[in-house]
């Protein structure tokens, strides 16, 4: 049986460790409140884009083309942008978005696939497996701005109207709540508007400045940027409140511990004493 000591050193030693997660647990929960606040407010900015692209394209007789919207006949090769977190003792958020990443790479098919990661993380998962990186993203912070998502959406853009990727692919985290937050795949490119989007009754002969095919390509371009940057704050906002829930499931477990082992400790106490009282009685 261990000694009072012992019980008492690791009593002090759990709740160091308490003291630790909730702080961790606190810093989470203020960065999660900021992230999650600037991923609900880019989503009705994102829709309103592919609703205005989609009256442009469609208001045109005939409709307007793009190589961004024109789907290849044989897809040999495809991106995925694979966003992961820097850091882990964030519970299963790594863990979930790489196991699907890892069953996607392990389909047996004829398409090579090109993987771009956000977060170390990630890459390391890729390294482990052999798999090589096209490019990495590991230093955007808890606080990724528009600028520093455009290296990413330029690196797919660039390849994909280069003709070196057929379809890209996004792979992460997707923010539904603070409780729950679910690995997602989703088609970055070739774009697919959905025709439904567009307002065929309202359509109007406009005057365009510059020309229709310009302003597309200008829109869809941002639309790009902006759906990288919209996923990469979602991942973010899903990463704090996965550390946050992590920190405060690990707080409650330290609570526990402490409350059973002082426990233990006042029975060790008690039956220490009664020991000596039983000595002293027999000796006297």
């Amino acid at each position: 049986m261990a000694s009072l000591r012992d019980i008492k050193n690791r009593i002090k030693s759990v709740q160091s460790t308490q003291k630790i997660t909730k702080a961790m647990e606190m810093i989470a929960a203020s960065k999660m409140k900021k992230a999650q606040a600037q991923a609900l407010k880019g989503r009705p900015y994102l829709k309103k884009l592919m609703e205005i692209i989609a009256d442009l394209i469609y208001v045109s007789e005939p409709p307007l083309s793009h190589p961004l919207l024109q789907p290849k006949e044989k897809v040999k090769k495809a991106g995925y942008i694979f966003m992961t977190a820097n850091r882990g003792l964030c519970g299963g958020f790594n863990t979930n978005v790489i196991k699907t990443m890892l069953e996607i790479l392990r389909e047996k098919n004829d398409t090579e696939e090109i993987v771009i990661t956000v977060g170390k993380k990630g890459r390391q998962a890729m390294e482990r497996i052999g798999k090589k990186v096209l490019a990495d993203f590991e230093k955007l912070g808890d606080k990724p701005s528009y600028i520093d998502t455009l290296g990413i959406s330029k690196v797919v853009l660039d390849d994909f109207l280069a003709g070196k990727l057929d379809e890209v692919y996004m792979v992460y985290n997707h923010f539904y709540s603070t409780m729950t937050q679910k690995p997602t795949v989703v088609k970055l490119l070739p774009l697919d508007l959905n025709k439904d989007l567009a307002k065929p009754k309202m359509k109007r002969d406009y005057i365009f400045e510059p020309n229709k095919e310009k302003l597309l390509n200008e829109l869809l371009t941002r639309y790009i940027e902006t759906i990288v940057y919209q996923t990469v704050l979602e991942s973010a906002a899903s990463e704090h409140s996965a550390r946050m829930m992590a920190m405060r499931q690990a707080s409650d477990n330290a609570n526990e511990i402490v409350s059973t082992l002082t426990l233990h400790f006042n029975k060790a106490r008690q039956a220490k004493i009664t020991t000596g009282i039983l000595e002293i009685v027999a000796g006297s």
